[in-house]
């Protein structure tokens, strides 16, 4: 019995990323994504910074969007601004001890500053490999990620094709 369930959760890992239903998550923060199943969604005030956390996982990744809405601190997001919010994010990312930054690029997208790193950490006992997008946008600044096990790599990308790609705004509410 222990054997067919060994082969049983072997073969779900092995299933191609295609197979999962996606979900589509419209938000009240003008973004909208697929998440491979129903995220759980939390608020929080971070320095009097509203925001919402949509997060989820699967049977190899864990994915999250983050809303951060600056409105409340009367702050404009010029290309300026959101590079030196984009550089204080990057540093609160990566300042777990075992992190090691991979990659960074910016992704360009219809006037909007996009910027992606990849970075591994080990926890516990396994190494794992994230990556990131930071979004501003009006007076938001979106952080997506999408993370897993590094030995299940090629799931991880392809499941983070199908996330980023998923990404879509929508107009500011009047």
């Amino acid at each position: 019995m222990m054997i067919l369930c060994k082969i049983f959760l072997l073969t779900l890992t092995l299933l191609p990323v295609e197979d999962i239903k996606w979900q589509r998550v419209d938000t009240e923060e003008q973004i909208s994504f697929l998440f491979p199943n129903y995220p759980q969604k939390l608020q929080k005030l971070v320095q009097g910074i509203p925001s919402t956390i949509y997060q989820t996982k699967d049977l190899t990744c864990v994915a999250g969007v983050v809303c951060s809405d600056l409105s409340s601190k009367n702050i404009k997001l010029d290309n300026e601004t959101a590079m030196l919010f984009y550089e204080e994010l990057k540093k609160g990312t990566l300042a777990m001890e075992t992190a090691i930054l991979k990659n960074e690029s910016s992704v360009p997208y219809e006037n909007l500053l996009i910027k992606e790193i990849e970075y591994s950490i080990i926890k516990g006992k396994y190494e794992m490999t994230y990556y990131k997008r930071f979004i501003f946008r009006d007076n938001y600044i979106y952080q997506i990620s999408i993370g897993g096990r590094t030995r299940h790599l090629d799931i991880l990308q392809k499941e983070r094709e199908v996330f980023f790609n998923s990404i879509t705004f929508s107009s500011k509410h009047s």
